[in-house]
């Protein structure tokens, strides 16, 4: 039996391979559509399990367990219950539920996916695979960090540093000169043991002690001399000129890194940022940034300037005397294998670091921006506690990285120690044998090549840690740079001449990264200029019918109309230009108030910031502050009140002039007469404009056009006000008759506490 033909593009985690032994459990004439693979039994045991979606049932198959298959036609409805560590798909039959299959938290995206699957087939629809984000394990079988990753035992060493040399491309220059300036002082630092040896040797061995005062003994130390002096000087400017080089360009280079990370950020979806904490992010920015720096200045100098000594030194270690020269090569082989070993050990060491270095930023960063809610709950001591297990968490990392480092590095200077003894018993033994040609010099100048040679030797084992440091940090920041963006810039995206405001959902679905659906199936169109307003309970899917219409996600069937043109055709910059949105928690900049109030016109002068400020009702409070519109309003507002930051919001949205505008709950944080006030500057700004509006007192939407309900991701209700409230049964009119208890109970309470 064989999957059903897919394209290339199709993810394979729908058609994984049945066994051999489980292919007896279709039934004859069924044709497999979808198999995808689980990794527990229904009994919560690791286990082998199997999806299978038939064109005519659906299949849930154990390779030691009890086969499970419902007819498509028999099921009202595919549902996927999340549980502690897992989950569960099951069906709703005339008979009850039926667990077809369980698995591991890892998979959740996938079987939330074959659930949808199920769905679209016993409703008749199109099935539409949804982009799954990466697998959760390795080739090997590892869990991986992060789904869609790669293992760190996994990312070649060269494809990092062929990446950062990307980097570095457009100052090669500079990097020429930095790599002959670090040339010129390896040579001067070889030159000096060989000096010393014919200064031993040619001026002050035995056998010309006689002739130690004369001229031209005097004449050829103070030639030796000055070589050893001129060297000293080459090796000076050389690593002041090279070392400056160094600084300048891994400065540089960290700095175009932030820029490039920070600018990747503003660009990538809003769906991978609601995966993540901030202080993750914030983390990946500055800490494995300055990781990259700190190797870059101290790690590549070096480096190269030993690798260069390593190779020069072995060779003149060899013509002095081939065989010493095997005793000081005696650490090489354990670095060599010694150095693999380590490397493996330590990565996914420094990957665990830098996770739980982002988990402790994220924590610490909570505890700031909510020091309010902590102490109004009177949970310092809860918090604290919270921070000191991520701090342990850290500390027990960092002190594991600390101790393999150590044990490995003294294991090098023990061998290397070994070596050093090797050279003085069997050199000496070699100036002492009459019938050696091995001289004293020799010694001395083998002896100063053998401490240049273990020095970048011992210096290797701590290159191998600053570059395991460097290389997690690198693969954490190219992981951000190789993230998809925003398809701003889509070859294929067309430009409208202009925005009139038509927009028509057909048939919408959506659903957020666990593949549940919020979304179901929406459509509606709204004529141009049209007030729309959305009512319905809390995660009825209202805010994400505003997401979608503002393209921070993209639908996952059906399609969004602009014009007459799918929204995805659309220049995405084009589109926000043309849409003022005023958010239910508004965010403002730590900047002035005009500031804030120009964000999306910067150019816009300061008589049309006063008219916005006035038409959103808030020239006045602004007036009453001690520095008018040059007011700091602080980290996010922090200055303010709910009130005006939400009115500067609205002034915002009107100095951008938009022909569509999208208000999500934009009168929630005002008191009752700033909302009349701001209900009578909406209505003017709405006029001739395409308006969807979300409202939580649902008689502010008195004026709309038409009203949608929505329901569970679905429209249930549509109609102007009067119409809906007509409806005695209907959904609208019970949502207004709790709505007025709940104000009827609120009067009544202010009442007691006034008595």
């Amino acid at each position: 039996m064989k999957l059903r033909s897919q394209d290339e593009k199709d993810d394979r985690r729908f058609l994984e391979t049945l066994p051999d032994s489980l292919r007896a459990s279709i039934l004859d004439g069924e044709r497999v559509r979808y198999c995808l693979k689980a990794d527990m039994s229904r009994q919560g045991v690791f286990a082998a399990s199997f999806l299978v979606i038939t064109d005519q049932a659906v299949y849930g198959l154990e390779v030691d367990g009890e086969s499970v298959r419902v007819p498509l036609a028999g099921i009202e409805e595919a549902k996927n219950f999340e549980v502690f560590g897992g989950g569960q798909v099951m069906v709703q039959t005339e008979d009850g539920m039926r667990h077809l299959v369980s698995y591991s938290r890892d998979l959740v995206p996938e079987f939330a996916a074959g659930t949808r699957i199920i769905e679209d087939l016993i409703h008749d629809r199109e099935v539409v695979l949804p982009e799954l984000e990466g697998p959760a394990y390795s080739k090997s079988g590892v869990p991986l960090p992060e789904r869609g990753s790669q293992s760190p035992t996994d990312v070649p060493r060269w494809e990092i540093i062929k990446r950062l040399y990307e980097i570095v491309r457009p100052y090669r220059g500079r990097l020429i000169l930095m790599t002959l300036a670090m040339l010129v002082t390896v040579v001067a630092q070889m030159s000096i043991p060989l000096t010393t040896k014919f200064i031993v040797d040619e001026v002050l061995n035995e056998g010309n002690l006689e002739a130690i005062n004369t001229s031209a003994a005097t004449e050829a130390l103070g030639f030796f001399c000055l070589i050893i002096c001129g060297a000293y000087t080459l090796i000076a400017i050389g690593r002041v000129f090279g070392n400056s080089l160094t600084a300048w360009l891994s400065g540089r280079i960290t700095a175009d890194l932030r820029a490039r990370l920070h600018e990747q950020m503003q660009r990538l979806t809003m769906s991978y940022h609601g995966k993540r904490e901030s202080g993750e992010l914030i983390g990946r920015v500055m800490n494995d940034t300055g990781e990259l720096k700190q190797f870059l200045v101290e790690g590549v100098p070096y480096l190269f300037i030993n690798t260069l000594s390593f190779l020069a030194i072995g060779a003149i270690l060899f013509w002095l005397n081939w065989f010493l020269a095997l005793f000081v090569f005696l650490p090489v082989p354990l670095l060599t294998v010694g150095g693999g070993w380590f490397w493996k050990k330590l990565v996914p060491l420094f990957h665990k670091r830098g996770n739980r270095n982002s988990v402790m930023h994220s924590t610490l960063g909570e505890s700031i921006r909510g020091i309010k809610s902590v102490k109004a709950l009177s949970q310092e001591d809860r918090r604290h506690k919270q921070f000191l297990k991520d701090n342990e968490g850290f500390f027990s990392v960092v002190f594991r990285l600390e101790k393999t480092w150590i044990r490995f590095a003294e294991v090098m200077a023990l061998v290397i120690g070994i070596g050093s003894v090797c050279v003085w018993y069997f050199g000496g033994r070699a100036i002492l044998d009459p019938n050696s040609s091995f001289t004293f010099g020799d010694l001395i100048a083998f002896i100063g090549y053998m401490v240049m040679f273990y020095a970048p030797l011992q210096w290797f084992t701590a290159v191998v840690n600053w570059m395991t440091h460097a290389f997690a940090s690198a693969e954490r920041i190219l992981h951000i740079l190789d993230q998809d963006p925003e398809q701003y810039d889509d070859p294929n995206a067309i430009t409208l001449p202009k925005i009139e405001g038509a927009i028509e959902f057909q048939d919408v679905r959506f659903s957020y990264d666990r593949g549940k659906e919020v979304i179901k199936g929406v459509t509606v169109a709204i004529q141009p200029g049209e007030m729309i307003g959305l009512v319905g309970k809390s995660g009825a899917g209202k805010s994400t019918l505003i997401n979608l219409c503002c393209r921070f996600y993209d639908v996952d069937s059906g399609a969004i109309l602009v014009d007459g043109h799918d929204l995805r055709k659309i220049k995405l910059s084009q589109w926000r230009e043309n849409i003022g949105i005023v958010m239910q928690d508004p965010f403002l900049f730590n900047a002035s108030i005009e500031e804030n109030i120009r964000y999306g016109r910067p150019n816009a002068s300061f008589e049309d910031v006063v008219r916005a400020a006035r038409a959103a009702e808030a020239h006045e409070f602004i007036l009453g502050k001690d520095e008018g519109y040059d007011t700091l309003v602080g980290e996010g507002g922090s200055n303010l009140s709910g009130g005006e930051k939400q009115r500067l919001a609205i002034a915002r949205a009107i100095l951008n002039d938009p022909p569509i505008l999208i208000l999500d709950e934009a009168t929630s944080a005002v008191d009752s007469e700033t909302e009349k006030a701001i209900q009578a500057a909406i209505t003017n700004l709405v006029k001739g404009r395409t308006t969807i509006a979300i409202a939580h007192r649902l008689a502010t939407l008195r004026n709309a056009d038409r009203l949608l309900v929505i329901d569970d991701g679905q429209v249930v209700e549509m109609g102007t006000h009067e119409e809906l409230l007509g409806k005695e049964d209907g959904h609208f009119a019970k949502l207004v008759k709790i709505q007025a208890e709940n104000n009827r109970l609120r009067s009544e309470m202010q009442a007691y506490s006034h008595d």
